[in-house]
């Protein structure tokens, strides 16, 4: 692409004269101290040979070298192109940890010294274990240069890089364990250089948590790595880094950190800067490689350094202020997910591939057809109606008094004693017309259904508007649950108070509303107790307590194992609730670049402290695009892990109904679900799709129940890492 200028010919290449970089010179770190650019490269000498790699899967290197040995060599320039040899390594193996080679430096000038982080093995390379890790050295002068030995954990680990300056008064380090880029902090250089064992233990006994970006597009669907050290912008920390696809071409690309939290993406750009364009990128000893490692501002122009090919090194120029805007740019066209914490730390059992048809039949009711759509006549909900909140309400008293209070019709009244029994539905709706601002705030409707959902009566006007300031922006995705005579209403209280970034209209945090007949309603506002310390949403009460506790799930959106299914617990079902952390998160999937999970509706108790929840599951494909399957989970809260068992997915998008929906909102491809409960015997599931229309589903609940239990059967149970 234009952006980046390059350099036709590579600045630095391999020397005949100099036997240690006779081979092949590339991968180079950088730094510029005002008055000269400092090159430390990664350099082989001539006589290494290929030879086949018999464990290789598909798309991935079919060879390796040998004997394959790396230095670290030392360059100058003053205008960032022309460079001036040192003829003898900075670096040079010598000790057991490195004793097969340093490699792929990154150089950060940090409170006096030039700190550089590099990759050391301690086998051959190309083999396998964890003999790959990274290591430190450090100068002041790049004369006498000391290593300080590994500072990195005893697993395969590379692409580490020291940020320029401390964050929130800590040592902030990138690092890469495949395929995401993470983060880890010390407190003191002590720590760093001499105990950091117990801070890498902790660190990786939750690895996910501290990712800070994750594969995102196809052109680096296999893995990422964080390139040269981040550059402090007014915007943000520009990050350049590399990503590789599953035909292993090296490609750069660009995203930009919050300055005092790396782990906030501001902006990421869909496409890379850099890929293989040039004869030296495209053939060498790894053809079609690009691999950035140095950047250094002059003058305001990004010089980037990169390796070619495992053989050159090549160089690129481009306005600092330009690749800024490019990348703010290119945000404004994609959708970004906050950050996400999935199931990947343990890769062998977290890695997934999506399985359809699910081993349970799921029958779409009345045809496929919606059960619920906008109202033309009701400009409030005239758009889309969506996410119902719904309670079963058998023939008997309880249905007789609701029916007096809604003023039913001799008719409708028949029809619902007929059906033995009601669908109470509570909507998210929305109008046409939105604020100044383009926002339309959701309301909540009520309509009253049969059990199997065919339409009773639908209220003109919404039950819970958007007007006190807790939900001034939208009352959204409720989920109900029946507690004695009183119907606790959870859902989403969308607000202009508070909002966590500048750039933000609002925040979302759960609300509670309570009601005995559906139309008079107390709103009780954001529910006490800690849950809304950050934004959080999709929560739903269990039906009975749990060991004297009411269980509340629900979905932080920041803070720790974010987007994933939280727990609560409190002493009455309208809190306080406290925190009790991570229940379940999504799994990794390889059609996926992201996903997340969500509460569907309260869950269904089984007995025995055993309930089958419904709920969600998001995901962001390599293209960008989402899509919104539903899931259900067997929960046992006699086990040291609740999470008994889980079938993904029970249902996805199918159809143009599903997956199309309001062409100006532009959420497609999404089934989500608030409600479910049983009937004669099936799981009566509402839903949603594509955030537009309500539709219905049917599960045999035995099926279903004895499906979950053979997989629990299946699966061996373990003590969880997670705080219970």
């Amino acid at each position: 692409m234009s952006l980046f200028r390059r350099t036709n010919v590579p600045v630095l290449a391999p020397r005949a004269d100099l036997t240690w970089a006779s081979g092949a010179v590339f991968n180079p770190g950088a730094w510029y101290d005002g008055e000269r650019v400092h090159l430390v490269f990664r350099a082989v000498p001539a006589g290494y040979r290929r030879f086949p790699l018999p464990n290789a899967g598909p798309g991935e290197p079919a060879y390796g070298f040998e004997p394959y040995i790396s230095s670290l060599g030392y360059a100058t320039s003053t205008d960032g192109v022309h460079f001036t040899w040192r003829e003898t390594p900075l670096l040079a193996p010598g000790e057991d940890f490195d004793r097969y080679g340093l490699e792929d430096p990154r150089i950060t000038f940090l409170e006096g010294r030039y700190w550089i982080v590099h990759t050391v093995l301690s086998t051959p390379a190309f083999g396998p274990g964890d003999g790959v890790r990274f290591g430190l050295a450090s100068t002041t002068d790049f004369v006498q240069v000391e290593k300080h030995g590994v500072i990195g954990p005893s697993v395969r680990d590379k692409d580490a890089a020291l940020f320029p300056r401390r964050i929130r008064g800590r040592l902030a380090l990138l690092h890469r364990i495949e395929p995401d880029i993470q983060i880890i902090y010390f407190d003191d250089w002590d720590e760093l250089l001499h105990r950091s064992a117990a801070r890498w233990a902790e660190h990786l006994a939750d690895l996910d948590e501290h990712v800070v970006l994750r594969p995102a597009r196809r052109w680096e669907r296999k893995k990422i790595g964080a390139g040269p050290p981040p550059i402090e912008t007014p915007e943000g920390w520009l990050l350049i880094y590399h990503g590789v696809d599953e035909t292993y071409t090296y490609r750069a690309g660009v995203a930009l950190l919050d300055l005092d939290d790396p782990q906030r993406t501001i902006a990421r750009a869909r496409v890379p800067i850099l890929e293989p364009e040039l004869p030296f990128e495209r053939e060498g000893d790894v053809p079609n490689v690009v691999f950035p490692e140095g950047a250094v501002v002059i003058d305001g122009q990004l010089h980037v350094y990169y390796g070619a090919a495992d053989s050159v090194i090549g160089h690129a120029v481009a306005p600092l202020r330009d690749v800024v805007d490019f990348v703010l740019e290119e945000q404004r066209h994609s959708w970004t997910m906050p950050r996400v914490y999935m199931m990947s730390s343990d890769r062998g059992r977290a890695m997934r591939t999506i399985e359809t048809p699910p081993p349970v039949e799921v029958e779409r009711l009345h045809g496929g057809r919606p059960v619920l759509e906008p109202d033309p006549q009701h400009p409030w909900e005239s758009r889309v109606v969506l996410n119902p909140a719904a309670v079963l309400v058998e023939a008997g008293e309880e249905l007789e008094r609701l029916m007096d209070a809604w003023q039913l019709t001799g008719p409708e009244r028949e029809r619902l004693r007929r059906a033995g029994g009601a669908c109470v539905m509570i909507y998210r709706a929305q109008g046409a017309k939105g604020s100044p601002a383009g926002h339309a705030p959701s309301s909540l409707g009520l309509a009253v259904l049969t059990p199997t959902l065919e339409l009773v009566r639908r209220w003109p006007e919404p039950v819970i508007r958007p007007e006190a300031v807790f939900h001034d922006l939208g009352a959204e995705d409720a989920r109900c649950t029946k507690i004695g005579d009183t119907y606790y209403l959870f859902y989403t209280g969308y607000t202009t108070e508070r909002p966590r970034f500048p750039s933000f209209i609002g925040r979302v945090h759960i609300c509670l509303a309570t009601t005995q007949d559906f139309v008079h309603w107390e709103l009780h506002g954001p529910i006490p107790g800690d849950v809304n310390d950050v934004d959080n949403k999709n929560a739903a009460l269990l039906p009975e307590p749990v060991d004297g506790k009411w269980l509340l799930l629900h979905r932080p959106i920041y803070g720790r194992h974010p987007m994933a299914i939280h727990l609560a617990e409190a002493d009455r079902p309208e809190g306080p609730f406290h925190s009790r952390g991570l229940l379940m998160a999504s799994y990794r999937y390889r059609e996926f670049a992201l996903s997340w999970i969500g509460a569907g509706g309260p869950p269904i108790a089984l007995g025995n402290h055993r309930f089958l929840m419904i709920y969600h599951q998001g995901h962001m494909d390599w293209d960008g695009h989402r899509e919104y399957d539903l899931a259900a989970a067997l929960l046992d809260f006699n086990r040291p892990d609740p999470v008994a068992a889980r079938l993904e997915p029970l249902m996805r998008p199918r159809g143009d109904v599903e997956k199309v929906g309001d062409p100006e909102l532009g959420v497609d491809n999404v089934l989500f679900a608030c409600a479910n409960y049983v009937w004669r015997g099936d799981l009566i599931i509402p839903y949603a799709a594509a955030d537009s229309r309500i539709f219905g589903a049917r599960v045999p609940m035995d099926e279903l129940v004895a499906a979950l239990e053979r997989l629990a059967a299946e699966a061996p149970e373990v003590v969880p890492t997670k705080v219970l």
